[in-house]
């Protein structure tokens, strides 16, 4: 495994561990406070499963259409209205010297 490879995951573990104190901070908060959770549980755990499913739905559907997608053309190129107009240069070609 690459290092990059393994910054990406340990980057990751982070993220899913900071999340992961984070409910519990809540949870524990709502406790103190002797609040209710907002959702049942399931109910909760569904909302963002769907959150996440979307979520990566749409990156993918994203990087699918960037992918075919043409090119801008280089700066400076000529546009392709251009290209298909007929000459008109009324230029005599000069005698060779």
């Amino acid at each position: 495994m690459s290092s990059a490879a393994r910054a990406r995951m340990a980057a990751f573990g982070r993220r899913v561990a900071i999340s992961f104190v984070a409910g519990l901070a809540m949870g524990a908060l709502y406790r103190i406070c002797g609040l209710r959770a907002p959702a049942p549980a399931l109910l909760g755990l569904t909302g963002l499963l769907g959150i996440g499913l979307g979520e990566r739905a749409a990156t993918a559907l994203g990087a699918r259409i960037t992918l075919h997608r043409a090119p801008p053309p280089p700066p400076g190129a000529p546009h392709a209205a251009d290209l298909e107009k007929p000459s008109s240069c009324t230029c005599v070609p000069s005698a060779p010297q």
